[in-house]
């Protein structure tokens, strides 16, 4: 069976499906990426990074990502190109591969998604949370529609914006079930009684 294949973002976030993730590039083998991909018309995969090995330069792409799109890019104050990028798919990656330049690339199986299903009124406090994230942050969340009866929409924003490392929120990407993500996210969050 074909797999396909991606260029690799390795970062230290995560991006789900109908995340939007703004993205400073600077570093020439990313903006070659990103000239490609525009080119191409295609996207590119975003991993948590692993930690930098001692012997190499580069961090490497954990075991689940997700597929971009680039919708929309300017250039910045400081000369850097900017974009932002909204997820597609999220995917399993079979096997990777590096190429001179210091790019990854991966070959990559699509996860099927599970159903979703409304969000239980156990984790209403977590709806607080989020609301209170994306008010504070605005842009580009304040033009989008909000979903937080949705369990996959609301655990896949708490996952993308709250200050977890990079492996927690990679082992929040790979967690199929949305009501399982919010269980786990929910020990993870300090939240304090107004009572």
């Amino acid at each position: 069976m074909d797999h396909p294949d991606y260029p690799l973002f390795p970062l230290t976030t995560v991006i789900f499906p109908g995340g939007i993730m703004p993205l400073r590039i600077f570093e020439p083998r990313y903006l070659d990426m990103v000239s490609m991909c525009m080119k191409g018309q295609t996207g590119f995969g975003v991993c948590a990074a692993r930690p930098a090995e001692k012997d190499h330069e580069f961090s490497s792409p954990r075991a689940v990502g997700t597929l971009v799109e680039i919708v929309d890019f300017d250039r910045l104050d400081d000369g850097t190109l900017g974009i932002t990028v909204e997820g597609r798919r999220r995917f399993d990656v079979v096997s990777t591969r590096q190429a001179d330049n210091g790019l990854w690339w991966g070959e990559v199986d699509f996860i099927r998604e599970d159903a979703d299903s409304a969000c239980p009124i156990e984790f209403s406090q977590l709806k607080q949370v989020a609301a209170a994230l994306i008010e504070e942050i605005g842009l580009p969340y304040e033009q989008r529609g909000t979903a937080y009866d949705s369990a996959s929409w609301l655990s896949a924003r708490l996952t993308e914006l709250l200050p977890f490392d990079a492996a927690t929120k990679h082992d929040l990407l790979a967690t199929n079930d949305p009501l399982e993500r919010l269980r786990r996210i929910r020990p993870m969050v300090e939240i304090e009684n107004a009572g």
